[in-house]
């Protein structure tokens, strides 16, 4: 078996690329950026190859193989391997979910093809590639992209932003959400693309319905038997809150299917109470109406809400019917309306004109309300706006208390992983600035763990730090790195080889993970232990004797002889 801790020089032409690396497009610029330095430097990091048949397989840097070639280097630094394909691929992946410029849906390919091998699963990703579920999720959903959006999103005409934003819905959906992303003006040739938080928008208002507003039972699997129950669909925002974290409340992603419970639930209402008054909420084509429906407008609504038609009421007056709104706002809600447009009860014009006018044959005008009757009434409305105000101001204190606990611990949490954070810069600097001019057995061995377990993306954080925060900078990571390895005093080159090997250490480890920075600090840059000392050691030390004093004692003793 090879030496996997082994270099050698590899001829380029014994070394082809692997047909499993997820990554397929390359920044034709940065490419030559990088040849240009490799031309002036070397290729400084190796690259990790396999034996095959066909000679050297690469498992990771094919970038770095590419820009040899463009620098016409006839052989290359490599490490040699012996892995399957599995662990291959899931090298492959590892490398690219570390690199700033590989592309969301080749990453997410890549995702897929390790799920369809035995074993993995979005937890296993997750700790292979060091993404947190909701990214993983998100780049999975990219695959469920129709091929009209997923060939827009490879070759970049729209972001991932817009990208992500579709990809979670339902593929029937999908294209009347890209036509949101376009837009042309008088003045356009061509539609532009608008922000994806336009798209997003016209999503929540057209797509997302929310369940909590749902009229029917979201418990009752018979609305739709195909679909079963809302509560344990997947076509909804809450099954997978990692990949909906930005989305309030359970959103119900499949208009269809919930349109069609409505429908079902209004069915079950109207053949169950056949007296129901149909109202219909808003206006829509008269073919999409329900029979029998009529429009808001026509009734007169009533504060007396009849919860169950079944029963028999006491009606304010002969015209007053219970009825159901079946479409617009309040779908689904039950309330009490009068059907006579000029109820002599509830039109105050119809009754001045019966008062005007009477008519023998009608029933006596009801009494005039007492001044007493009208103040008790009006008391007793007091009252209970009283007693509502209180309550909803006794929810809003209970709403705000737990608000303002929330965010206490959060903002202790916040604060402990912050002085945590900067315990371990602060761990790390030191490592750094007492770093000896060579190590010693222990601290050998410490170090050489480190090279043996170095993430591919170190020179990512190395570089940022010795270009002082400038994202703008024109040289490439390797550049900057090398530049400060020229510059740098032979007493401190220890100091920057640490540097190198800690720098993707200094984040908080989680528990289940051992502390690197931990283990390289005891042998590096060990606590010295605190002396205390005792009153008895106190005591023995001699006590200073102010001038002053002394020079008093000596002129009295002086003048006393």
């Amino acid at each position: 078996m090879q030496d996997s801790s082994a270099f050698q020089f590899l001829a380029v032409d014994t070394i082809h690329e692997s047909t499993t690396n997820p990554r397929r497009t390359f920044d034709e610029a940065k490419l030559y950026e990088l040849a240009d330095s490799i031309k002036h430097n070397g290729l400084i990091q190796p690259i990790t190859v396999r034996p095959n048949n066909q000679g050297f397989e690469i498992v990771a840097g094919a970038r770095r193989y590419r820009a040899a070639q463009i620098a016409e280097l006839f052989s290359v630094p490599a490490r040699i391997v012996e892995i399957d394909d599995t662990k291959a691929l899931e090298w492959q992946l590892v490398e690219n979910s570390q690199r700033v410029d590989v592309h969301p849906y080749e990453e997410a390919q890549g995702f897929q093809r390790l799920l369809d091998i035995p074993g993995y699963d979005v937890a296993a990703l997750v700790e292979k590639s060091g993404k947190s579920a909701s990214h993983v999720y998100a780049r999975l959903s990219l695959l469920q992209l129709i091929p009209t959006v997923a060939e827009a999103f490879t070759q970049e005409r729209i972001s991932a932003s817009h990208a992500n934003l579709i990809a979670r819905l339902p593929q029937e959906s999908q294209a009347e959400a890209f036509e949101q992303c376009w837009r042309k003006d008088w003045q356009d040739k061509e539609p532009h693309l608008l922000p994806a938080k336009h798209v997003a928008g016209w999503i929540q208002a057209n797509l997302y319905l929310s369940l909590a507003d749902a009229p029917f039972d979201r418990e009752d699997p018979n609305l739709n038997p195909a679909a079963g129950a809302c509560v344990t669909c997947p076509r909804r925002s809450g099954y997978n809150t990692s990949l909906f974290c930005d989305v309030q409340g359970d959103q119900c992603l499949d208009s269809a299917c919930y349109h069609g419970k409505v429908e079902v639930f209004l069915d079950r209402e109207i053949a169950a109470h056949p007296g129901l008054v149909q109202i219909e909420n808003g206006w829509r084509n008269p073919k999409e109406q329900r029979p029998g429906a009529i429009q808001r407008g026509h009734v007169r609504e009533l504060e007396t809400v009849i919860d169950n038609p079944d029963a028999e009421p006491v009606m304010p007056c002969e015209a007053a019917k219970p009825a159901i709104v079946v479409y617009g706002k309040q779908l689904g809600r039950k309330l009490t309306v009068c059907t006579d447009k000029h109820c002599p009860v509830h039109d105050p014009q119809a009754a001045a004109e019966a008062a005007a006018h009477p008519v023998p044959t009608m029933a006596p005008a009801p009494e005039i309300e007492t001044e007493e009757e009208a103040a008790e009434r009006e008391a007793e409305h007091e009252q209970r706006m009283t007693e509502y105000k209180a309550e909803q101001e006794r929810k809003d204190e209970e709403r705000k208390a737990e608000f303002d606990r929330q965010q206490k611990e959060y903002e202790v949490e916040q604060a402990r992983r912050d002085k945590q954070r900067k315990a371990r810069v602060a761990t790390f600097e030191r490592i750094i600035e007492q770093a000896p001019a060579s190590f010693n057995p222990a601290q050998m061995r410490v170090f050489l763990r480190l090279l043996i377990h170095l993430d591919y993306s170190f020179l990512e954080e190395v570089a940022s730090h010795f270009a002082n925060g400038d994202e703008n900078a024109q040289q490439s990571d390797d550049e900057i790195v090398l530049a400060a390895l020229d510059g740098t005093a032979d007493e401190k080159l220890t100091g920057l080889a640490l540097r190198l090997v800690l720098s993707d250490h200094v984040a908080i480890t989680h528990e289940s993970q051992p502390d690197v920075l931990a283990d390289a600090e005891q042998v590096f840059a060990p606590k010295k232990p605190k002396v205390v000392k005792t009153k008895a050691e106190g005591s023995n030390k001699p006590k200073a004797t102010a001038p002053k004093a002394t020079a008093r004692k000596e002129a009295t003793r002086k003048k006393a002889a």
